[in-house]
């Protein structure tokens, strides 16, 4: 059997650093992937504005096995989120797999401390950075600036010199991303452990998976 194929649809491009957690659950299950494909309806006209116009064009321009649909939980509750995209992608073609972060994407990315060190530019570092454990991520009400003030404190930088790595945030973000190895500890929070369920019972539905199997 090739690799499973599978399209991310997110609300911004930084939404791509999912793949990262997304290909390590799939490794971590035994799937190969053959292809990713990132949802674009940036150029798309008319755009389309509702979830399920979303995710109809981006079946429809990205075609793929699996479709992973983002969408951070900000003010909303994990569950909402779960039915809006439920409903969203109701008699679409395909499997549809919801990833919800909360309360955005970067929640996912405090739990590897290290990870933060090293994308600062200052691996050996030692000064404490004030991370939530990674069960507490979901509590956090602004993870982005969390991970922001944790990368900056990382670097030890100070001044002008601190105020350009500020600059350079996004990707710093990225490199923490594509440094975590083990998103293991993140199962510990409803989210993660939400995506997984619900990853499992769609790899289970394409035969990619047997029932059980972890």
């Amino acid at each position: 059997m090739s690799g499973l194929t599978y399209t991310l649809l997110g609300d911004g491009s930084s939404d791509r650093l999912l793949d990262f957690p997304i290909q390590w659950a799939l490794r971590t299950l035994g799937i190969a992937v053959e292809s990713t494909q990132w949802a674009d309806l940036g150029n798309v006209k008319p755009r389309p504005s509702t979830l399920t116009e979303r995710a109809r064009v981006a079946l429809e321009l990205y075609p793929a096995e699996l479709l992973v649909v983002h969408r951070d939980a900000e003010s909303s509750s994990l569950e909402e989120r779960l039915e809006e995209v439920r409903i969203a992608t109701q008699g679409l073609a395909g499997r549809h797999v919801a990833v919800v972060p909360v309360r955005m994407t970067e929640a996912w990315l405090l739990h590897d401390e290290q990870a933060i060190r090293r994308a600062s530019g200052n691996p050996n570092g030692t000064v404490a950075l004030s991370l939530p454990s990674a069960a507490r991520v979901e509590s956090d009400v602004n993870p982005k600036a969390t991970l922001e003030t944790a990368l900056l404190t990382a670097s030890e930088l100070k001044g002008r010199r601190r105020q350009r790595r500020k600059a350079e945030f996004s990707q710093m973000r990225a490199r923490t991303a594509g440094l975590i190895r083990d998103f293991t500890p993140l199962e510990a929070t409803p989210s993660f452990a939400a995506f997984l369920s619900a990853l499992r019972a769609a790899l289970v539905a394409l035969g990619r998976l047997e029932r059980g199997e972890r």
